[in-house]
């Protein structure tokens, strides 16, 4: 076995179970890569020491390694446990004669057990019937299965490819919605496969967002079919006449009213309802079970232009089909479906090796969305979200436990709780008419979701569930198109900004200090903005420091501030790759980025939309938090020259905000890399003592410094005024002058 593969397996469960990001976890194995952990135990022994890891994320990195008494399975090692079930456990594993990782479901299969206890045998019977189909299902959009066995000690396993990547529950949350040409294309491959498990008369009944998998590289895998039946006559059942089984949320009305006829046409329903959350970002039914089951079986089916006004007709009508109450006027098979899904990306396309930016307002990602499957697709050689610098945009899922209102449930409803609904006339608009289907290739389909996956990555800002934020989407046909539009060529430029006032007036120094003039008892700057592309920070109070690391009062901390080096760490745009990075700058005592120690002299990637937690030499605790472009570059006015950072330079991100929560949390900071806005609570940087809501943005324009006040939504934007030593800002309903920052001011 590789012997590096015990911390990869670690890693990605971390991953999975939400402990690490996707950036948490390549630091760590950066880190901990030459420290020559060859198998379980060395992982344990290092973990227990934590070795410069925060103590709480090694504890609960270790709690995800098997015991010390896990033996086999078969020729699998168990190397990191992923979730628990009822009957066993999911294990990510590695093959005793490969390189890679699997994922093994175990089972206790002892006579003994199975004898006594009739939930035992029931749950071996599905578990062999879960090997057994998917074995028989061999197609690239099913999560595959690649052995099965018992092992020494009557445990019953079964192998499941490794699917790296988030679920789709998961990537929607993230995204708040996606844009209409992704979740499009994510479910025309999962169709594909659903259309495969239909050949072999197959109903997957638990389809849901946890159960599917998108990978960066485009590609969408239907998984767990753990609870699968078949619809041949002659098929055993193990449902108890009056149960049902499967996943509230997303349960078609016959599945519900457990009906014996069920077909493939109730997984149909599942997908539509699928695919509304995808844009919806929340399922189509909500409120507590029994209102969700009813629902499902007598509500009409909610209009997705409620929640995205601009979702084109083809895919509402797409999902008011799919979700038919009467299931004679669904799409009657999964090729079907699969060719409606194609008709509807066809129809909101672009034309190839254009990008259109999707507004969100009012809920609205979907308009501008991408051309379905263009010819020749240029196919993707590389990762590209690596290539937008934004990877961590990417969903770090739990991929076999589920949340409370997604989980597969098996309730007997036999009894006085089956809630009171019959299956009457349940009418719901009729099919629509034949649809077109689009040329297009299982790999051509991956390629055009890889692209869209990227796209929505560069998006900023990274929007919450209910608000969703700005995407945008691409498809090229042609080599060089994808790089060119992430190396931020192919932009339009709007014209320049409006300004007013004299540009000379303007404040040009590269640091600047705020300070309240009407607090009545101190002069002390309680802001720091910094117009650079690089801010080093240590303990030093002069050259080449740009920010002095203090707790305060400086006396009183005085012998642990010892600690931190005259040079600490650094903050850097890095305007080549459009990163944020921040580098330990080779200090003794360290710098910890989430609980994970940084590599000295290695920059890393910051998180963009989060806070990220910089910890230097177990002493200053800061929260950076980068926050992505917000408006297009403009161009230059007139007379004015471009600086290295500023509105009208390419720089991807509006700034990077530095909070002290620790200590004086009223002290903050910015790297401004194009604008901030500073005020009361919703400001990029909310300022202390704020009394109102009153907003003001400072930005840069042809590297001076300019404001402006924030208007109220719906209203034209002010122009732009040079900031000078005699302007106050209203922030918060607090007036604050700028001025040029000095070291002497960090006490």
């Amino acid at each position: 076995m590789n012997t590096v593969l015990p911390l990869t397996a670690l890693v990605e469960a971390g991953r999975k179970r939400r402990l690490l990001t996707r950036n948490q976890a390549e630091r760590l194995v950066g880190y901990a890569g030459d420290k020559n952990l060859s198998g379980v135990d060395q992982v344990r022994e290092w973990l227990g020491t934590a070795d410069g890891l925060h103590p709480d994320l090694a504890r609960k990195l270790g709690l995800l390694l098997p015991p010390a008494e896990q033996v086999a399975l078969g020729p699998y090692v168990p190397l990191a446990h992923l979730a628990d079930g009822g009957m066993g456990s999911v294990w990510l594993a590695g093959a005793l004669d490969g390189n890679g990782l699997v994922v093994v479901k175990t089972i206790k299969s002892g006579p003994d057990q199975i004898a006594s206890d009739g939930f035992a045998a029931d749950a071996l019977r599905r578990f062999e019937r879960e090997s057994k189909i998917t074995r028989q299902l061999a197609h690239p959009n099913v999560v595959r299965c690649l052995d099965a066995g018992v092992s020494a000690h009557q445990t019953m396993f079964l192998v499941l490819e490794y699917v790296d990547s988030g679920d789709l529950r998961d990537l929607v949350e993230a995204k708040g919605g996606l844009t209409e040409a992704l979740a499009l294309a994510i479910l025309y491959q999962v169709a594909d496969g659903l259309a495969e498990a239909d050949r072999l008369k197959l109903i997957h009944r638990d389809i849901k967002p946890p159960n599917i998998f998108v990978s960066s590289n485009g590609q969408a895998k239907l998984a767990d079919f753990g609870i699968a039946r078949s619809t041949e006559s002659s098929r055993t059942m193990l449902t108890m006449e009056g149960s049902i089984v499967g996943s509230p949320m997303y349960m078609s009305p016959e599945q519900i009213l457990t009906d014996p006829t069920l077909d493939v046409r109730s997984d149909i329903y599942a997908l539509g309802a699928v695919l509304y959350f995808c844009l919806a970002a929340e399922p189509p039914y909500n409120g507590k079970l029994p209102a969700i089951l009813h629902q499902h079986c007598t509500a009409p089916v909610p209009d997705i232009c409620i929640q995205r006004p601009k979702i084109s007709p083809a895919t509402q009508g797409l999902i008011a089909t799919a979700m038919a109450k009467d299931r004679t006027k669904r799409f009657q098979t999964p090729a079907d479906l699969r060719s409606a899904i194609g008709a509807a990306l066809d129809a909101i396309g672009l034309q190839p090796g254009t990008v259109r930016d999707e507004s969100t307002a009012m809920r609205d990602l979907g308009q501008g969305t991408a051309r379905a499957v263009a010819r020749d697709i240029a196919t993707l050689t590389a990762d590209l979200r690596k290539q937008s610098g934004l990877d961590e945009l990417e969903t770090i899922a739990d991929s076999i436990a589920d949340t409370s209102n997604q989980m597969t449930m098996a309730i007997d409803l036999s009894g006085g709780d089956r809630p009171a609904m019959r299956a009457g006339d349940l009418s719901q608009n009729p099919a629509t008419a034949d649809l077109p289907t689009i040329a297009a290739n299982l790999n051509a389909m991956a390629t055009m979701t890889a692209v869209l996956l990227a796209q929505a990555t560069i998006a900023a800002p990274q929007p919450s569930p209910k608000e969703p934020g700005t995407s945008a989407t691409v498809l090229a046909n042609e080599p060089g198109t994808i790089a060119r539009i992430l190396a931020g060529h192919d932009r339009i430029r709007p014209p320049a900004p409006a300004i007013t006032g004299d540009p000379a007036r303007a404040l040009t120094a590269p640091w600047l200090a705020l300070t309240p003039v009407d607090s009545g008892t101190s002069d002390q700057p309680l802001v720091f903005l910094f117009a650079q592309t690089t801010v080093r920070m240590g303990k030093l109070r002069e050259a080449p420091i740009d920010l002095c690391l203090r707790n305060y009062p400086v006396a009183v901390h005085k012998d642990a501030l010892q600690r931190l080096s005259r040079h600490h760490v650094g903050l850097r745009y890095d305007a080549v790759d459009h990163y944020c990075l921040i580098e330990d700058l080779n200090a003794p005592n360290g710098t910890r980025l989430d609980g994970i120690p940084l590599v000295p002299g290695r920059a890393v990637p910051l998180v963009p939309g989060v806070d990220n937690i910089v910890e230097l030499a177990g002493v200053v605790v800061l929260w950076l938090r980068c926050l992505p472009r917000s408006t297009a570059a403009m161009s230059p006015p007139e007379g004015l020259t471009p600086g290295p950072v500023g509105l009208d330079g390419d720089c991807r991100f509006d700034a990077v905000t530095i909070a002290r929560p620790e200590n004086r949390p009223e002290l903050t900071y910015a790297q401004v890399l194009r604008r901030l806005s500073l005020g009361g609570p919703g400001a990029d940087l909310a300022l202390a003592g704020a009394r109102t809501r009153d907003t003001c943005e400072v930005g840069i324009i042809g590297g001076a410094w300019w404001w402006r006040a924030i208007t109220p939504i719906g209203m034209h934007s002010l122009p732009w005024q040079p900031l000078t030593s005699s302007t106050d800002l209203d922030c918060g309903g607090r007036r604050w002058r700028a001025a040029p920052a000095r070291h002497e001011q960090y006490g």
